[in-house]
C-alpha cells in the first residue's frame, strides 16, 4: 500500500510542492477504487459531487500548467537552467510550452465536459425499493455498517411516484382541547 502523507496547507518548499502532486496521485486512485461500487458509491448525489468536484480540478490544472511553463521561462531568462544532454534550451522549452498549451486545452475541455456531465444528472435521485437489502461490496460481502442503513432505507425516503401514506383523521369535535381556537386572517376584511 502507498504511503499517503497528509499535504501541508500551504507549501513551503519543492519537496511539500511535489507532495501535493503525489497527493493529487493517490486521491485519484483511491478514487478509482471508491467508484467501483457499493459501499462507497451507492447515491447519485456521490456522483453528482465527484464531478463536480472533478470539475473544480480540473479548471485548476489550467493555472497549475501556466504556472509551470512561467516559472520556466523565467528561470531560462534568468539564465538558471541547462540541458543534460546540451540541446538548445529555448527549443526545449518552445516544445515543452506547446505540449502544455495544448494539455491546457485539454483541462479545459475536461473541466466543461465534466461540469456538462454534472448538470444533466442534476435531478436524477434514487428511488427506494420496496424490499432493500444491504448492496453487496466490491468482493460480494455486505459491509456491517450496512445492516441498519437497509432497514432504515425500506421507508425512507420515499418516491413521489408511490402512494401516500394514510392521513389521520381528525379527532372528534368533542376531543378537540377547548383552548384551540381557529386563527382568524390578519386581514381587513375579516
Amino acid at each position: 500500500m502507498t504511503d499517503y502523507r497528509r499535504a501541508p496547507a500551504a507549501a513551503r518548499n519543492d519537496d511539500q510542492t511535489a507532495d501535493l502532486a503525489s497527493n493529487l496521485y493517490e486521491h485519484i486512485r483511491q478514487l478509482n477504487y471508491a467508484t467501483a461500487g457499493p459501499p462507497s458509491l451507492t447515491l447519485p448525489g456521490t456522483a453528482y459531487t465527484i464531478l463536480g468536484n472533478l470539475s473544480v480540478a480540473t479548471y485548476g490544472l489550467d493555472q497549475v500548467l501556466d504556472q509551470i511553463n512561467r516559472f520556466l521561462l523565467r528561470e531560462l531568462q534568468a539564465d538558471r537552467l541547462g540541458h543534460g544532454q546540451t540541446e538548445d534550451l529555448a527549443d526545449v522549452l518552445s516544445r515543452h510550452g506547446q505540449a502544455l498549451a495544448e494539455a491546457r486545452q485539454h483541462a479545459r475541455a475536461l473541466c466543461a465536459a465534466l461540469s456538462e456531465a454534472q448538470s444533466a444528472i442534476n435531478a436524477i435521485h434514487s428511488r427506494a425499493s420496496r424490499i432493500r437489502e444491504a448492496p453487496p461490496t466490491i468482493e460480494g460481502k455486505t459491509h456491517l455498517d450496512d445492516a441498519g442503513v437497509a432497514a432504515a432505507a425500506k421507508d425512507f425516503p420515499r418516491p413521489i411516484t408511490d402512494p401516500p401514506l394514510p392521513l389521520l383523521a381528525p379527532p372528534p369535535d368533542s376531543e378537540r382541547s377547548r383552548f384551540l381556537r381557529p386563527r382568524r386572517a390578519n386581514t381587513p376584511e375579516a
